[in-house]
């Protein structure tokens, strides 16, 4: 879940699920005078060899990891 906070009082503001887990932190820009928040989620790189690593440290504990980042953006109001 990628999810967004009070920054006062740390309610949880919304939240959106992704297709793998949160890999960088994420940007706040503006176009045309409106907010946007961007964030990568899955492995950008080589995903078949972060699973090798990933297998070699602890075999059959972890899921496949998923091939290929997905840069999600999301229009603040």
């Amino acid at each position: 879940m990628f999810r967004a906070f009070d920054a006062s009082t740390g309610t949880v503001l919304w939240e959106s699920p992704t297709n793998s887990g949160i890999y960088a932190p994420p940007s706040s820009f503006e176009i045309d005078g409106k907010q946007y928040i961007a964030v990568l989620s899955g492995w950008g790189q080589d995903a078949k060899l972060m699973q090798t690593r990933i297998d070699a440290v602890s075999p059959g504990n972890f899921p496949e990891v998923p091939e290929g980042g997905v840069i999600w953006v999301f229009a603040l109001e």
